[in-house]
């Protein structure tokens, strides 16, 4: 398996940016194992895609958004990783320390995460709103990193 890149928060992983469409994912990674078309909220034309990679262990997730030509298009909007082969900022690695990825965030003067502990597996996960970052601790240390990618429509509330 080859390694493709480095998780950057807000911009993406390796050759995949956020904003590209899904044919542009396609392009860099071939056709995924899995496509998911989900509706969230209330509104049926509010949908989000996912594509699945079991080969490179990403998901990639993008949300429906209006193209050049005025019609919708899937940008990518979000990218969930569990390959123990990248990093995040070249600087967190996978099996890090909830504390050391904690270090890193401070240096970056953003706001303590929001944590919750899933009773069942025992993960914990911390969520950075101000990075747009997940992390999800287990009895290893560091087992997944979500990041994402918000414009400013999305953080004016």
């Amino acid at each position: 398996m080859s390694k493709i890149g480095t998780l950057v928060i807000g911009q993406g992983m390796g050759p995949a940016k956020f904003g590209m469409t899904e044919e542009e994912i396609i392009d860099l990674f071939g056709k995924p194992d899995e496509r998911e078309i989900e509706s969230y909220g209330e509104d049926p034309d509010e949908k989000t895609l996912t594509l699945f990679y079991d080969n490179i262990m990403s998901d990639f997730s993008f949300d429906l958004a209006e193209g050049e030509d005025g019609k919708d298009v899937f940008r990518l909007s979000s990218i969930l990783c569990t390959n123990q082969e990248y990093n995040l900022d070249n600087k967190i690695k996978f099996g890090d320390s909830e504390e050391t990825l904690l270090k890193y965030t401070r240096n970056l003067k953003v706001a303590d995460p929001e944590i919750e502990v899933d009773k069942e597996t025992n993960e914990r996960i911390l969520m950075f709103d101000d990075l747009s970052l997940l992390a999800i601790f287990d009895s290893e240390g560091l087992s997944a990193i979500q990041i994402g990618y918000w414009d400013e429509e999305d953080t004016e509330e």
